[in-house]
């Protein structure tokens, strides 16, 4: 190889990537998670915004985001009411089609005489603000004169999508109209679009019902929201399917939530049967009002309900609301509110004494029009198209706060861990795993043997000090030994409080030895016998001897574990992974698929690449799995963790979605459950046969859970193999290659183009694998790859910037050569597996330089 050019100008990848790095790097607040757009701009920057218009052209008012019809029927009258994009309130109470006028007999979206609608049928989840028919009329004549304008004006149209972009864009990342977080008297706070403080000391909330599927609380809780109000019912006797769920989710771990009711009330009457319908629903759920830290509100809306008619007039909802508030104080639940629109708030509930209950309001804008407040504490439901992590598809966003800084619902309930399901586990020997830092584990120090050692977390690696003995007792509760020094693990002088030391003594059976495993869901609660206290990891560290002590339980990652047995697994050797349901069935990669996002399912066991996968340790019982032909890691679709969740592969990314402790499950089986959600790797329905799909489950021990690690006959040479991914750089028309996902995703953020993936290579230094040398020219902003290190050596001689090993190749058995070629004109250098690239650049005047390596495909 040759050709090592000297030019000026360029700037060097790792420049480029620090030089971003200082222009991103920003102080963010606890809401940053609750966007509605996206993540790379400082979600708090709370500068004044001019807004002409609340929606788009293309949207309903008061709606940014529903779309505007192409009409509205001749037949509904300007006073009807627009409840959804396809659907019109009539003032006769009908449900009629907005642009055929056709009336909708539905049950689903009108219900019957006597149940009412799931009020959010109409609109297929989403939240909508009623707005009159004449409003949306006049909106869609305004969109046609200004079409005909911009036809024979295109400089007009040209100007005015310019000013519409910049609007956009200077509302993001908070809502598409200009609200936004950021600051006041060093607390977060959130602004309309003019820079005016709406509340201070300001949480960011999602309210959610059934329609928003199968939260996961946690994901969405490490997401940024800190608070939930949650859909209990509607009318008399409707149940939201996912509020048991929801409550119990946000009370495991920690998260302050509220609940509503929507209303069909007609009169005082029905409303007294609502409010009696919401206070038996939280009663049988088992919650109390103690556990709710947001308030109980009462949605008002324009309702649809065949046979019936909502209320008009501010004397009626005046009877309905002190009905249903006096029904609540009766049974024990003072802490109430209303819900509404401002539009419905100035109408049909225009009556200060309802105002005075009003404490969150739905206003998409930049601004909020509902101005008579009398309560310090509020909020504001500012978008329905947010989009928050654990949450599928679109969800409610708001911001709760007050205006005097004081706090409106931020406190979580306390945790009660007794009321948490017990885990029974078999008796063995297990490690027990930090869930924030799975790699470490409970640790003696130095392996002591010694009473009153207290106990601390360490990297795994000394096996004999982090390995227990669980021995299950009549109550429920387990004694914890410690294998190497035969001393229990136990609370320093027996103090149930807060801070307690965790130490190993000898055995006694006392209260203080004996420990209650707790299901948070995505990680275990250790509960001392003694009391509501948990193990903690000391001010929430993870660094090694970090002390574990006793706190009390605050849903935290530092007070979850994971426990993995105390089994030899085959590593760094190809194996089979047999279901123990039916052994001649094993986990497949589906027509030997390379490709990111293949979901892995049961085949007969053929003994193909497809099926063999590689163990690799990465803490005490915990594993990454690798397929031996994809090179790429089971894992957890999108890292979630609820059950039913998808199990594919994906590239190495060395997050807890790709890591796997290994349970023993008996008979030589083990159940593999994921760090990330504690859930066991589960063939869908138990279902034996080719093509069934695998999915994460709650484990339950069932056969369909459980699997055989079968080592493979044959050659168990291993190449873990990693794709390697090409860039190019427009500015200077660099192209890189690089195996890092990281560096990957960083290029990409800074500009550089992604043009997939090249070729597969490997990360790791072994037998039979060239190291590929990557060098860079500062001058002219070119990269180097070559095998031969006299090339590289010399070009490090020549000025060019050392960036170490890119990636390693095979020396013999690879399938795809890579050629390099070399422009003299432009100083550049590039590597291709595609002859017809190759061929397309030796005709235009590049020279050929050979294969430089053969790599895989």
């Amino acid at each position: 190889m040759k050709n090592l050019p000297h030019v000026r100008g360029g700037m060097s990848v790792a420049a480029a990537i620090i030089s971003t790095a200082m222009l991103v790097s920003v102080s963010v607040a606890p809401a940053q998670g609750l966007t509605d757009v996206n993540l790379d701009s400082n979600p708090f920057s709370a500068g004044t915004t001019t807004v002409s218009d609340q929606t788009d052209a293309d949207s309903m008012p008061d709606n940014p985001n529903a779309e505007l019809p192409d009409k509205v029927s001749k037949s509904i009258d300007d006073n009807d009411t627009v409840v959804s994009e396809q659907y019109v309130l009539t003032e006769d109470g009908d449900l009629k089609n907005i642009e055929t006028g056709k009336t909708v007999t539905d049950p689903k979206l009108v219900g019957t005489k006597d149940t009412q609608p799931d009020p959010l049928a109409k609109t297929d989840g989403d939240s909508f603000i009623p707005v009159q028919v004449s409003e949306v009329r006049e909106k869609i004549d305004e969109v046609k004169d200004s079409a005909k304008e911009n036809s024979t004006n295109p400089a007009s149209a040209r100007s005015s999508e310019a000013s519409k972009s910049k609007v956009r864009l200077a509302a993001l990342p908070n809502s598409d109209y200009g609200t936004s977080w950021g600051t006041y008297n060093g607390t977060s706070a959130f602004f309309d679009a003019n820079g005016d403080m709406f509340v201070q000391n300001a949480r960011g909330v999602i309210d959610v019902s059934e329609h928003n599927g199968t939260i996961d609380w946690q994901a969405a809780k490490q997401g940024g929201v800190e608070g939930a109000i949650i859909r209990l019912g509607y009318g008399i006797g409707n149940v939201d399917a996912q509020a048991a769920r929801n409550i119990s989710e946000c009370l495991r771990r920690g998260i302050p939530f509220g609940v509503y009711w929507y209303s069909y009330a007609y009169n005082a009457a029905f409303a007294a049967e609502e409010a009696e319908s919401l206070a038996d629903t939280l009663a049988s759920f088992g919650v109390k009002a103690s556990d709710i830290a947001y308030p109980i509100y009462y949605d008002l809306e324009a309702w649809t309900w065949t046979g019936y008619q909502h209320p008009t007039e501010p004397a009626v909802y005046n009877d309905i609301v002190d009905t249903w508030y006096q029904h609540m104080k009766n049974r024990g639940l003072s802490s109430l509110g209303v819900y509404s629109y401002t539009s419905y708030l100035y109408g049909p509930l225009n009556s200060s004494d309802i105002h005075a209950k009003t404490s969150w309001v739905a206003q998409y804008g930049p601004t909020m029009n509902y101005v008579d407040w009398t309560v310090r504490g509020r909020g504001w439901q500012y978008t329905s198209q947010g989009h928050v992590a654990g949450v599928s598809g679109s969800v409610d966003l708001n911001a709760f706060g007050s205006t005097d800084g004081s706090s409106m619902g931020g406190t979580a309930p306390a945790i009660n861990v007794a009321n948490m399901a017990a885990v029974t586990i078999p008796n063995g020997e297990y490690y027990i795993n930090s869930y924030p830092r799975a790699s470490a584990s409970v640790d003696i120090p130095s392996a002591s043997t010694a009473n009153s050692t207290a106990t601390q977390i360490w990297q795994y690696g000394t096996e004999a000090a982090q390995r227990f003995r669980f021995t299950r007792h009549s109550d429920g509760s387990y004694s914890i030994v410690n294998v190497h020094s035969g001393k229990a693990l136990d609370v320093r002088y027996g103090s149930a409080k807060a801070g307690a030391v965790v130490q190993q003594y000898d055995a006694n059976d006392s209260t203080a030895q004996r420990w209650f495993i707790r299901d948070n869901g995505l990680g275990y609660y250790l509960q001392s016998a003694l009391g509501n206290l948990v193990l903690d990891l000391q001010n929430g560290s993870t660094a090694n001897g970090t002390s574990v002590r006793l706190w009390t339980p605050n849903g935290t990652d530092a007070q979850q574990w994971l426990l993995a047995s105390a089994v030899n697994v085959p590593t760094n050797k190809q194996v089979r992974l047999a279901s123990a349901k039916d052994t001649k069935y094993v986990i497949d990669v589906p027509g030997a698929s390379t490709a990111n996002f293949t979901a892995l399912n049961l085949y007969q066991s053929n003994g193909s690449v497809a099926q063999r996968f590689v163990f690799t340790k990465v803490g005490n019982g915990l594993y990454e799995i690798q397929n031996v032909n994809s090179g790429k890691n089971i894992d957890v679709y999108n890292g979630r963790t609820v059950s039913g969740a998808v199990v594919q592969q994906y590239q190495d990314n060395d997050t807890q979605a790709q890591r796997w402790l290994v349970r023993d499950a008996g008979n030589g089986n083990v159940t593999l459950l994921n760090s990330k959600s504690n859930k066991a790797l589960d063939v869908q329905y138990g279902t034996m046969g080719n093509g069934t799909p695998l999915w994460i489950y709650d484990s339950n021990g069932s056969e369909a859970q459980q699997w055989k690690i079968i080592a493979e006959s044959g050659s168990n040479t291993v190449i873990r193999k990693t794709d390697v991914y090409r860039l190019y750089n427009p500015w200077n028309g660099d192209h890189m290659l690089t195996a890092s996902a990281t560096e990957y995703d960083g290029m990409k953020k800074i500009g550089w183009r992604d043009e997939g993936v090249s070729f597969r290579a490997s990360n790791e230094s072994s037998n039979g694998m060239a190291p590929i040398y990557r060098l860079y020219n500062r001058y002219s902003g070119d990269h180097l790859f070559t095998p031969d290190q006299a090339e590289a050596t010399a070009a490090k001689n020549a000025g060019w910037t050392d960036e170490g090993v890119a990636f390693y190749v095979p020396t013999t058995g690879g399938n795809k050569p890579v050629y390099r070629v070399y422009n003299a004109k432009a100083s550049k250098h590039h590597l291709t597996p595609s002859t017809e690239e190759r061929d397309s650049l030796l005709k235009s005047g590049w020279v050929s330089e050979g294969t430089a390596f053969t790599a895989f495909n």
